[in-house]
């Protein structure tokens, strides 16, 4: 190096660096500035509004993920460049999975003769100490300096490998950086927070709380000017994916509407123009024609009943006892031998069929539970399910209609239960795979139960092994309840359920019905904004508990399913157990399972 320089270690820290940069300049006046930076890739990719695990993501989505980090971290280092405009500042940076061993790299590289950090454990570090002299400056304060180095003069490999060198390649001339080939990466710990934080590297955990405290920091930054022509056009492209992906999504969820919109006008069309005579003859014959279904073995408590007894319990399927429509079919109220029904037909062309019909018989006539919906008979000439009415509709309903939060709170405990009977069963568990608010029915007196089970599955057990609770299956259920884990595996377990129910409680708590309802709790937490985040129409809550279970509800949430909470556990839902408690005024804190 013909001219005096000076090395600053960057990282995500905006306003740390900011103070360490300004230091740097005011005390080297004549010096070049050099800023240095290792960039360790994420192993984790945002996916409907929170995160998942790199690994289970395809190459072209790592490709593209990869390309935004490196864009984001390249804008870094153009606005740590802008803070001296009067100053001759280069950057370099070098993508590494460890960030010392990746600061070693680069002083070597470079041939770095002095640098400074502004962090006291890496400054630490006996093999950065032996590389070049280190000045620690935390926050625009100096600190001290280490010229351990100079014990060190003539000896080669500072590293104390030699692969790490010969790894180490220049990118291209224009683009003022270095890179390593990827690794694998170490296994990391996620705290309650969601930090990201690696084990065996605490300047990894620095630079997690970092990125954590400054993540809106780069809105602003420009792209690196020496980049290369190549690299600039790949992240030009990778954004115009990006953002042709979600004008995708929206173009969807537009077209979802007006499908629903069209269902609905030609509902009441078809009532408006028919008689009831040919209503009458046209729904028969989408719902009533003979032998559309499999024979299928029914157990001896389920009544079967004929296409004759269930048209006159409907009246004819007539309008004024139609109920409401999913993915199945309609639904209509009736009376059967004197009790009143809901009768959920097959839809001829619907988007589910016998599969669906085969399933939820088949599950619902071994279950027996107080909060789950009970299936009284079926008609196997139409696909025809018969159930116990429950007039007060969905829970979706009930918190429109500003359902009171003890209520709310009987009724998570009681699906709690219900979710417990499920995945306890031997030794075949049971998977519900679609948790949803419009899936949980209430009676007269808003006592719930579980139902739809079209998407169930059951799952043979080990005795005593709960690990074993796992069926590979094409990805089903509602998105936004959907655990993402099974959405890009296919592997349904029973913390799939426990995810969409922590999606379940957020809602209940808060009367937010957003896909990425985990990702505005988390922020309203970090603000402080309990009070605001509870739903008002429910009444006065006890805060103090209440955020105690939109933090389990939280950890339902998680990306790594070890994580969540077991729907099992008594101790896991202790919070749940206390605000049911104190909602009925009960001093007792023992709950069952079967309550």
């Amino acid at each position: 190096m013909d001219e005096e320089e000076v090395h600053i270690a960057v990282g995500k820290n905006f306003r740390k660096e900011k103070a360490n940069i300004l230091w740097a300049a005011a005390n080297f006046p004549t010096a070049t500035i050099v800023l240095v930076n290792v960039h360790w890739p994420s192993k984790w990719m945002p996916f409907m509004g929170s995160k998942v695990p790199y690994k289970y993501a395809n190459e072209k989505e790592k490709e593209m993920h990869r390309s935004r980090e490196t864009e984001t971290m390249v804008r870094m280092l153009s606005r740590y460049k802008n803070l001296c405009d009067s100053r001759e500042v280069r950057a370099h940076y070098l993508t590494h999975d460890d960030i010392l061993a990746g600061l070693v790299n680069l002083v070597k590289k470079l041939k770095i003769k002095r640098i400074v950090i502004g962090s006291r454990n890496m400054s630490r570090q006996v093999v950065l100490r032996k590389c070049c002299q280190i000045w620690v400056v935390l926050n625009g304060k100096y600190m001290s300096t280490s010229n351990d180095h100079l014990k060190h003069i003539g000896i080669t490999g500072c590293v104390g490998s030699s692969e790490l060198l010969a790894c180490t390649h220049e990118l291209s001339n224009r683009s003022d950086g270095y890179t390593t080939p990827a690794s694998d990466f170490a296994d990391e710990i996620i705290g309650e927070d969601g930090v990201i934080q690696m084990d065996g590297t605490d300047q990894l955990a620095m630079e997690a709380e970092q990125e954590k405290e400054e993540s809106n920091a780069f809105a602003e930054v420009e792209i690196f000017p020496e980049e290369s022509a190549d690299q600039s056009d790949e992240m030009h492209s990778c954004r115009n994916v990006t953002q042709q992906a979600a004008k995708l999504m929206e173009e969807m969820e537009k077209l979802q509407r007006e499908l629903k919109d069209l269902q609905d006008e030609g509902h009441n069309y078809e009532e408006n123009i028919l008689s009831p005579r040919k209503k009458n003859v046209l729904l028969k014959e989408m719902t009533l024609s003979k032998k559309r279904c499999p024979e299928l073995q029914i157990r001896e408590h389920i009544v079967q009943f004929s296409e004759l007894q269930i048209g006159r319990a409907t009246n004819n399927f007539s309008s004024q006892n139609f109920i409401g429509e999913g993915g199945y079919g309609p639904v209509y109220k009736g009376k059967l031998g004197g009790v009143p029904v809901a009768i959920k037909l097959l839809r001829a062309r619907g988007s589910q069929g016998f599969p669906e019909f085969q399933q939820e018989v088949v599950v619902l006539s071994r279950i027996e539970h107080p909060h789950i919906v009970r299936l009284i008979g079926v008609c196997q000439e139409s696909c025809a399910l018969v159930y116990e009415h429950l007039p007060n509709g969905t829970l979706k309903d009930g918190l429109s209609n500003g359902l009171p939060w003890r209520d709310r709170i009987r009724i998570l405990a009681e699906q709690r239960s219900a979710l417990a009977h499920l995945h306890s069963s031997r030794p075949h568990a049971i998977i519900h795979a679609d948790m949803k608010l419009a899936n949980i029915l209430l009676d007269a007196r808003n006592v719930s139960r579980l139902g739809d089970f079209g998407t169930a599955r059951v799952v043979h057990m080990k005795p005593l092994d709960e690990d074993t609770v796992c069926r590979r299956t094409n990805p089903m259920g509602t998105i936004g309840y959907m655990d993402p884990v099974f959405f890009m595996t296919g592997e349904l377990t029973t913390e799939s359920d426990v995810y969409a129910f922590g999606v379940v409680i957020l809602q209940v708590l808060t009367g937010l019905l957003d896909l990425n309802i985990a990702k505005q709790v988390r922020e309203a937490m970090k603000m402080d904004d309990l009070h605001g985040l509870l739903d008002a129409s429910a009444g006065s809550w006890p805060e103090l508990q209440a955020e105690r279970l939109l933090r389990l509800a939280l950890r339902c949430c998680h990306m790594e399913r070890k994580r969540r909470p077991t729907i099992t556990s008594a101790v896991d839902w202790r919070s749940l157990e206390i605000l049911r408690s104190m909602s009925t005024g009960s001093k007792s804190r023992r709950w069952s399972l079967g309550s």
